[in-house]
């Protein structure tokens, strides 16, 4: 969902890029002609006040990357950890080597 948001927020994908492009754009222009980062066409005040929400959007998404990469890493782990602890490695090792 928060990727969803940051789409939509910074460069207009949908599902909520519409209603953002809607939001900032200035009066008499159309939103669908807004450019991601560009500042044609769009009101610096409602910018701002978007800017304020995008902020702890931004942060929660950044954090979040960083819990997926740290829980991918204990997966990691644990899976070799255990695999080492049952003993299943070693034989697996000396099976693979009288097969060739």
């Amino acid at each position: 969902m928060i990727g969803l948001i940051r789409a939509g927020t910074d460069i207009y994908f949908p599902p909520f890029g519409s209603i953002v492009a809607s939001y900032i754009a200035e009066e008499g222009a159309v939103p669908d002609s807004l450019m991601p980062y560009q500042k044609a066409g769009v009101n610096p005040e409602k910018m701002a006040s978007l800017k304020a929400f995008k902020s702890p959007i931004g942060k929660i998404h950044l954090y979040t990357a960083y819990l997926l990469m740290f829980l991918i890493i204990v997966h990691i782990t644990a899976v070799v950890r255990a695999e080492v602890k049952e003993g299943d490695i070693p034989n697996q090792l000396e099976n693979a080597g009288s097969n060739v």
